[in-house]
């Protein structure tokens, strides 16, 4: 399966990097793709997003424009080729 990750805000400034492309070989769970990202950027996405095993309020993940949050959260499980789209947490407005 191909997961295109795409990164905004503090996320995007931090690694320089726009979209992540990797493939994996079986389902994973968000949470575990949130690891998966972190080793092949180098950059922990997990420390960054997660805070007592759930999303820090403000984090938004998308699969394929559905908000996690509506589906099993960090449990929801990733089967096909998905765009996920990853929003830190920000300040101002």
């Amino acid at each position: 399966m191909k997961l295109s990750i795409k990164l905004f805000a503090t996320i995007r400034l931090s690694t320089g990097l726009k979209v992540i492309d990797i493939n994996i070989d079986k389902p994973v769970t968000v949470l575990d793709m949130l690891k998966i990202v972190s080793e092949s950027i180098n950059y922990d996405l997990v420390k960054k997003l997660i805070r007592n095993n759930k999303l820090i309020p403000g984090v938004i993940i998308l699969l394929d424009g559905v908000n996690v949050l509506h589906l099993q959260k960090l449990e929801t499980l990733i089967d096909k080729d998905t765009t996920i789209s990853i929003f830190p947490a920000v300040a101002g407005g």
